[in-house]
């Protein structure tokens, strides 16, 4: 950030000292000028040809100092931080005390990640003036790089203390903010920056996305639009203008947004992330999937392209391709248990109950839900092994409340077969209340049925899971298969 923040004061500072030199020379020339005593000049007869004699005049070799400025202008201008530092090893002796050329050097070190000798020269710099705001921000962004929270946030207060709207600092804290989720008081910071420099980019940015994240999407949208009017190539701004789109439903603006975003920066992760979103909700499925995919190209080792990926194959139908993206969320990201539900589900509709004995294994290990356990049991039971199945509901009995319903549901399945007990069963489930409790029971009684060669009751259990409105559970698509069979 300060890296942003700090060339474009490096280059007026470089204009100071140039313009200054300049000025010193020209003062100094006329103040010879009206010195110089100038001697009478004997007037030459022409010579025989006519033509006069010409002098040939010597353009004056510019002075150290504006050499110096004018080539570090020329480092800067191209970016080259390095080079930049390497050339104050050329500093004419008269700048060797130059204040501003101290600070810039400390920033130079600070831009290219040796914060130590940025942190040198600016107490250096606090030697000689105690109250150099930008040292002191250069001291504070230094220690905050080098992870010294405590050094950070004494100088930030030092700072705001008799600067309140400081942007460096301001936009620092906002960050620190964004990263544990304070949106709100992110968005206090940004704001305050935007009071110390209304045209500060950064600023502008935070300060809008800050209230897309608190849904104050319409003063987003003005921050952005302000930002495109200035630039109309930002590529973040025109995907938060996608964001505002998409929250929006407008699927169509949204996909239009995220692709000059990506115009722009062809090399985002995100802008794909969210480009194959906007496609995907038009219907646009192989579009989509070719956005996601450039998405893992870009990042093969982040998981979120995968799981997109997984969810629309998934719904497509095409569980092997679904499949084989499951896992790589997997690989990715062993902690995204819902990967391993979703993955456990397919091997499950396949038939490949070993494998969906892992893959529920390990939602569990994660995740320790009953549901789990029960789909466990019950792949043992499709394949025979009673035994297995008999230790995974005896370990989960252990675990739960002998008082709820789900427990009696986990015990059914341990005990012999009792028309009495599914009747009881099935009473208490029927008053469930919570629809989402009720139909992954429902599902269970009929699973218990198709294991127990009970085609036609397990269907008509199915079918009871089925007619639920908007399911959220994964037992759900489990049910429509088994009415199918």
């Amino acid at each position: 950030m300060i890296k942003k923040l700090i060339i474009p004061f490096f280059l007026l500072c470089i204009t100071f000292v140039i313009f200054s030199c300049a000025s010193s020379k020209v003062d100094n020339q006329k103040n010879e000028t009206e010195t110089e005593i100038v001697p009478p000049q004997t007037v030459e007869p022409e010579q025989k040809t006519g033509k006069k004699e010409e002098k040939t005049v010597k353009e004056p070799e510019e002075p150290a100092n504006v050499k110096f400025a004018k080539q570090l202008r020329a480092y800067l201008d191209k970016g080259d931080i390095k080079a930049a530092i390497s050339h104050f090893d050329n500093l004419p002796e008269e700048l060797k005390d130059d204040l501003e050329l101290k600070f810039i050097l400390g920033a130079l070190y600070y831009s290219d990640c040796q914060y130590e000798k940025a942190i040198e020269i600016a107490y250096n710099i606090l030697e000689i003036e105690p109250d150099n705001i930008d040292a002191l921000e250069l001291v504070t962004l230094s220690k905050h790089a080098l992870g010294d929270r405590t050094a950070f946030n004494e100088g930030a207060n030092k700072i705001l203390s008799v600067d309140p709207y400081n942007p460096t600092v301001n936009i620092q804290k906002a960050e620190e903010y964004v990263l544990a989720k304070k949106y709100k008081q992110a968005k206090d910071s940004y704001r305050k920056a935007l009071k110390g420099n209304p045209e500060n980019e950064d600023a502008m940015f935070g300060y809008a996305q800050m209230c897309f994240y608190t849904d104050d999407l319409k003063t987003a949208k003005t921050y952005l639009e302000k930002m495109l009017d200035k630039n109309p190539d930002n590529p973040s701004a025109l995907a938060y203008m996608g964001k505002i789109a998409y929250d929006e439903e407008n699927y169509l603006r949204a996909s239009k947004f995220f692709k000059q975003a990506i115009d722009n920066d062809p090399s985002n992760y995100d802008y794909w992330l969210d480009y194959g979103k906007a496609l995907r909700y038009q219907g646009k499925f192989e579009e989509a999937e070719k956005a996601w995919i450039k998405a893992t190209q870009l990042d093969p080792s982040y998981f979120l392209a995968y799981a997109y990926l997984a969810g629309n194959f998934d719904d497509l139908g095409q569980f092997d391709k679904a499949l084989e993206n499951y896992h790589k969320v997997i690989e990715t990201n062993p902690k995204y248990y819902y990967a391993y539900e979703s993955a456990a589900v397919l091997e499950y509709h396949a038939k490949n109950y070993e494998e969906a004995i892992r893959m529920f294994s390990k939602a569990y290990e994660y995740n320790a839900h009953w549901s789990y356990a029960l789909m466990v049991a019950a792949c043992y039971l499709k394949l025979g092994n009673t035994n297995g199945s008999k230790s995974v509901l005896q370990t989960q009995l252990k675990k739960m409340d002998r008082s709820t319903v789900e427990y009696e549901l986990v015990r059914f399945f341990l005990d012999n077969y009792s028309r009495n007990a599914e009747t009881t069963l099935k009473q208490k489930i029927d008053k469930e209340t919570n629809s989402n409790k009720k139909g992954k029971m429902l599902f269970y009684m009929g699973l218990y049925c198709e294991i127990k060669k009970a085609s036609e009751l397990s269907k008509e259990y199915y079918a009871r899971v089925t007619s639920m409105q908007a399911p959220m559970f994964f037992e759900y698509r489990l049910a429509e298969w088994g009415i199918q069979e």
